[in-house]
């Protein structure tokens, strides 16, 4: 250990620039940065200056405390995931229900107000009404909000997340002696060991190791396992294979190493610090909900000012104007509305719950409905993230895996023989009795690969039994082959099989093997040999190529010691056998439902961190690259990427955008990249970039969606409107950042849930509209009464009964409407496409909203002139009609006392009521569907079905039973004044299917810009 030291604070500047920022805002945005260190670059003897420690015996104890107290522990941000009061509040106190809870207030008030309003005189409306209506109003914000939460709360569940993945001790070397410490105690400079089995406790630097392996899948999409040495391989360190990073599972060998970070600012803490930091937009249905309320309360206080002014005027009293005013007010407060929505999107979640769709909020269900952008990580969501033979080659060609027929030629048996024998992978003994597709394999993902395809092809196990291993080298990244020598059971001899890169086995070959005899290696049979190596891994596969040598009986006779150390064979004048390729291939009919995605709008970008070549390939087979890139040009004309002139580069639509062409470009250039080009595919990604990615695309005006199942993906997950984690291979990190989480990691999934999420919008809207539509008939009989002095033909307690009775059932069976058969040929709704719009509030009110009105106003007439008040006699009576001790004589000259009276006025309330549900029946027909033909959509909704017939039933108790007669105020009405309305209920329904034929066959764009909402 040296004696002269730099004070501790040289370490804490150089560690910790940047943690110590002066607000979140700054500590995020150097976050999102990708601050490299260049630890990796370092010789030994310069860390051990650096980092003030010695290589063997590491640092002094004392030392070590005085680190730890300095940088503090060796632990990463919790993930904070949403609390249980937090989705509680946000239930029973968001926009819309602080818009009813006013309501609830504004009702007892006028309920505790009613005395001194009414000054001893009758009025329209009782105090009890206004009880009755808040106390209702209450108790649908609580059971609303209540059952949200249930909802809510029971699809998060509780997950660890960044904590899972530290280790709970770790080896380190101090004062020369071996020791286990917690974790949390490592500190800069300490000397670490690590083994199989274990996880790597911190950002380390390799000194030393044996066939070590660490699974990075997680931080950064690689599938297969890296093997690392202690050389820098690669300028980014999280690509050097001398690094390895806090959190990734050590999966063969062992190793010595330093440690160069700890806590939040290893590569792992840097994303639990972004995925911590970073905010999420507010839902776009969030959004339409703010948007809708603003504009209902705008509505009805515009209403409720104005009618406020008519009544002051015409009558000289503010406490009466008042009192109208809040009848207005209350009469555009949709109660029932909250209790739909919970409804419909809770329906929504189970639905998608059936389709394997997670939706840990009831607003992500909609979010995901419209989606204007995917990024989709490529392992295991676009990919079925197991690799599988692809292709053999060899006889100079390529051979599809399902290709048998040549199985039984020379030199496609004798490949498929030495594969079978080179193998190191087995199958799991517990998994045995499984069918071979479905075994568990021990062994990289390559081995297993073709372990798999050979048992299934030619019995890989029974083959490697009868032919035993005697000699072996192990895969060395160094010389980059695998040697394995066997002993044959059917020449009672010896053979040496070679495996490795193509390229490199290559030049241990003289021979070529081919179906008649082998052949001599020229250097135009080498030539032709490498461009198919270069043609499969264009395809982006994994090519692995073999050679043999049947070593002599006489000089290396059965018994013969080999020794794989002074190498006592030969490894040299070899005949090449061939090569097999694998790749992780797309999943089933993935294809499709990218090709629906197109369809519908939505731009599909994958965002992996494998190679660009694999990653255009794969964008290739899963359709979300179709047109030619710059790759293609190079690949064409045999040259570099770097070679293809600019000028040909601009012409391509499509490209492939690599991490380091990322880093060197500015938010600007990555906005034009993505306008220019129609598809994009991003490759050798960071998290830091698929962050920079998500906000680019997100500030050109797309509602993104982003998948993934690493730590790697979490903050992208965080970011994103909405984040879709994979159930089976996501790690808990990126689950509890995801707002939806993919049961069984398939994008066929998503593309059913944005379906589902269009329904749902449809579907609300739908809601929306039948909803509204009643306010004009609830609005009105208010103005007549206090402007026209006419006899109220609707009270608040029957506003009430339609609100939350009647309404209720219809407009939550909208929810189980099926979508419009054009739902997918729609492109992504545009942000100014709101839930409430124009069109929608000038049918609901005042087109569908005004016939109501006016059904309702001629059964009321009706029934007054049947018993002698026609409609002129009604005018600008209402002083003397809710006066007790007036007499009122009707249009033929009959006085009727104040009891007589008022037993006809609730005569002729029920009769208008009745009109309201017999109209609003209709207009739950209608607003089945905004385009296609009822004919075509049919009335196929039971749930909707159901409810029109309890519909009827409600309005018959209502109308017809003493018990209702009494708490509504009703009065029972002749058989056929209940039906007076039906005229207006078939006139409603041609109508309406005569808008949608104006809008199907375009006859009249003014039709479906006024109409079509």
């Amino acid at each position: 250990m040296p004696t002269h030291r730099r004070s501790s604070t040289s370490i804490s500047g150089r560690r910790l620039s940047g943690q110590r920022v002066h607000g979140e805002t700054s500590e995020l945005t150097l976050l999102k940065e990708e601050n490299h260190t260049g630890d990796h670059f370092l010789t030994p003897a310069q860390l051990e200056a650096v980092f003030r420690t010695n290589l063997t015996t590491g640092l002094t104890e004392e030392f070590a405390q005085e680190l730890l107290a300095t940088h503090g522990e060796n632990r990463l941000k919790k993930l904070k995931g949403n609390s249980y009061w937090k989705i509680f509040r946000h239930n029973l106190f968001g926009w819309f229900q602080c818009v009813l809870w006013c309501g609830a207030v504004l009702n007892f008030v006028g309920y505790f107000f009613s005395q001194d309003i009414d000054n001893g005189e009758s009025s329209g409306h009782s105090g009890k009404e206004y009880l009755y209506l808040g106390c209702v109003i209450t108790a649908t914000i609580v059971g609303t909000g209540l059952f949200g939460f249930y909802q809510e709360a029971k699809n998060i569940a509780v997950m660890s997340g960044f904590e899972k993945m530290v280790p709970p001790n770790a080896t380190v070397i101090r004062d020369g002696v071996k020791k286990s410490i917690p974790n949390s105690h490592i500190v800069l400079g300490d000397i670490v060991e690590m083994t199989a089995g274990e996880i790597v406790p911190a950002d380390v630097r390799i000194l030393s190791c044996s066939n070590f392996k660490t699974d990075m899948a997680s931080l950064t999409g690689e599938s297969e396992p890296i093997k690392h040495r202690p050389e820098y391989t690669n300028a980014n360190p999280l690509e050097s294979k001398n690094m390895v990073f806090f959190g990734c599972p050590v999966t063969e060998g062992s190793a010595k190493g330093i440690v160069v970070a700890t806590g939040e600012l290893t590569e792992i803490g840097k994303i639990a610090g972004l995925v911590t930091g970073l905010e999420k937009e507010e839902t776009p249905i969030a959004k339409e909900i703010t948007h809708f309320i603003k504009l209902i309360c705008g509505v009805a206080f515009t209403f409720g000012i104005m009618f406020f002014v008519m009544v002051y005027l015409i009558q000289k009293s503010w406490l009466s104007a008042l009192q109208y005013m809040l009848g207005i007010v209350l009469a555009n407060v949709p109660e029932g509305l909250i209790v739909t929505l919970t409804v419909c999107m809770t329906l929504s979640a189970n639905q998608l719950k059936r389709k394997n769709c997670l939706a840990k909020t009831l607003q992500a269900v909609e979010t995901l409905g419209s989606t204007s952008c995917i990024c989709s990580d490529k392992t295991g969501t676009l990919t079925e993230n197991q690799m599988n033979v692809s292709h053999l080659f060899c006889n100079y060609t390529i051979y599809d895996k399902t290709d048998h027929a040549h199985v039984s030629d020379h030199a496609y048996a004798t490949l498929s023989l030495a594969a079978s024998l080179n193998l190191k992978a087995t199958f799991a003994h517990d998994s045995l009795h499984f069918p071979i597709e479905k075994r568990k394999i021990l062994g990289d993902a390559s081995e297993s690969a073709i372990l798999r395809y050979m048992e299934i092809n030619r019995s890989a196990t029974k083959t490697r039994e009868d032919n035993p291993r005697e000699a072996e080298i192990p895969f060395s990244s160094a010389y980059k082959y695998q040697i394995t020598i066997h002993r044959m059971h059917a020449t009672h001899s010896y053979y040496l099989i070679m495996k490795g890169a193509p390229e490199i086995v290559l030049e241990f070959c003289v021979t070529v093997l081919t179906d008649e005899e082998d052949q001599p290696l020229t250097p135009q049979a080498k030539k032709e040999l490498k461009a198919n190596f270069i043609k499969l891994a264009n395809m982006g596969e994994r090519v692995i190529g073999y050679c043999d040598y049947q070593l002599p009986l006489a000089e290396y006779p059965l018994g013969y010691k080999f020794n794989t150390q002074e190498r006592n064979f030969p490894v040299e004048n070899l005949r090449f056998l061939g090569a097999i390729s694998m790749i992780d291939p797309p999943r089933l009919d993935i294809d499709k439902s990218i090709s629906l995605c197109r369809q519908a709008g939505i731009r599909v970008i994958m965002v992996t961190g494998d190679h660009p070549v694999t990653a255009l390939a794969i964008s290739r087979q899963c359709g979300t690259i179709t047109q030619p890139t710059a790759y293609d040009y190079a690949f064409e004309h045999h040259i570099e990427l770097s070679d293809v002139p600019p000028h040909i580069k601009q012409q391509f639509r499509s490209a492939v955008i690599t991490g380091d062409e990322l880093r060197k470009m500015s938010a600007h250039d990555l906005k034009a990249c993505q306008k220019r080009y129609n598809e994009i595919t991003f490759a050798r990604t960071s998290p830091q970039q698929k962050l920079f990615i998500v906000e680019s695309y997100q500030s050109l005006g797309h509602v993104v969606a982003v998948t993934g199942d690493g730590v790697n993906d979490s903050p992208a997950l965080k970011k994103a409107d909405i984040g879709i984690a994979m159930g089976i291979t996501g790690t808990e990190v990126s689950k509890q950042a995801a707002d939806m989480i993919l049961m069984d990691d398939n994008f066929a999934s998503i593309v059913l849930g944005i379906q589902e999420g269009r329904r749902i919008f449809d579907n609300l809207k739908k809601t929306i509209a039948y909803t509204l539509t009643s306010n004009t008939p609830e609005m009105l009989p208010f103005v007549l009464y206090a402007c026209l002095g006419m006899p109220l033909p609707m009270t608040l307690i029957l506003i009430l009964v339609i609100n939350v009775g009647t309404d209720l059932l219809p407009a939550m069976s909208l929810a189980y409407e099926t979508s419009e058969s054009d739902i997918m040929n729609m492109p992504p709704r545009k942000l100014t496409d709101h839930l409430v719009n124009r069109a929608l509030i000038f049918m609901a009110y005042f087109q569908i909203g005004l016939i109501q009105f006016c059904a309702g106003m001629y059964c009321y007439f009706i029934v007054f002139a049947q018993s002698g008040f026609f409609p002129s006699s009604l005018f600008f009576v209402r002083k003397e009609w809710e006066s007790t001790a007036a007499t009122v004589k009707d249009t033929i000259g009959r006085s009727w006392l104040y009891a007589e009276r008022k037993s006809l006025e609730r005569k002729a309330q029920t009769a208008y009521f009745v009109a309201v549900c017999w109209t609003q029946v209709s207009d739950v027909i209608i607003c089945k569907t905004r385009r296609i033909s009822l004919l075509e959509k049919g009335m196929k909704n039971h749930v909707l079905n159901a409810s029109i017939f309890v519909d009827f039933v409600a309005a018959l108790f209502v109308t017809y039973l003493p018990f209702f007669n009494e708490i509504f105020g009703t009065e029972p009405i002749a058989w056929h004044e209940f039906i007076l309305s039906l005229p207006f209920f078939i006139l409603m329904i041609l109508g309406d299917e005569l808008r949608r034929f104006l809008i199907r066959r375009s006859y009249s764009k003014w039709v479906e810009q006024e109409t079509y909402y």
